[in-house]
């Protein structure tokens, strides 16, 4: 009986881990790839910057993802795959590459949503407090700074 049972479980194990390699795919940022069409991945890219899949995109990160953008598309000229380029232009593409790649891995990062369940102060109920990663760190630097802050703890001066 414990037998058949590892054996199913070992036969499984397979497709477990082609479930989850699919599922993470689907839940991947946008970035681009030397393996595909570029066109098609600028233009995903435009699309996801004002999704709300990266609502937490920075103005000065969408305007430098934009300017790399921009510049990998002048660079690709009427090209469709990088490997039709050039060594030192696909050098300067691939630099961009990174920028984008980076700025955008960051920004879905943080606009990801987390929810908890707190009992608010005198209740018994339990409220949801949903919050992006980006605004949990926030506050959390927030109250950090503020438990900091000299003059919280500085005795106030009586006048009389």
């Amino acid at each position: 009986m414990y037998r058949l049972l590892a054996i199913a479980l070992l036969a499984s194990l397979p497709l477990a881990a082609q479930a989850g390699a699919d599922g993470k795919g689907r839940d991947a940022a946008v970035a681009i790839t030397a393996d595909a069409p570029v066109a098609e991945q600028l233009a995903n890219v435009e699309r996801a910057l004002g999704s709300e899949a990266y609502s937490e995109i920075s103005m000065e990160d969408k305007s430098r993802v934009q300017a790399a953008v921009t510049r990998i598309r002048n660079r690709m000229g009427d090209r469709e795959r990088m490997d039709q380029l050039p060594a030192q232009q696909l050098t300067e593409i691939f630099n961009d590459q990174e920028v984008v790649n980076t700025i955008m891995t960051r920004a879905k990062a943080d606009s990801r949503m987390v929810c908890r369940r707190e009992r608010a102060t005198g209740s018994n109920m339990n409220k949801s407090i949903c919050m992006t990663v980006a605004q949990r760190r926030e506050a959390t630097e927030r109250a950090k700074s503020l438990m900091d802050d000299p003059r919280r703890l500085a005795p106030k001066e009586m006048t009389l």
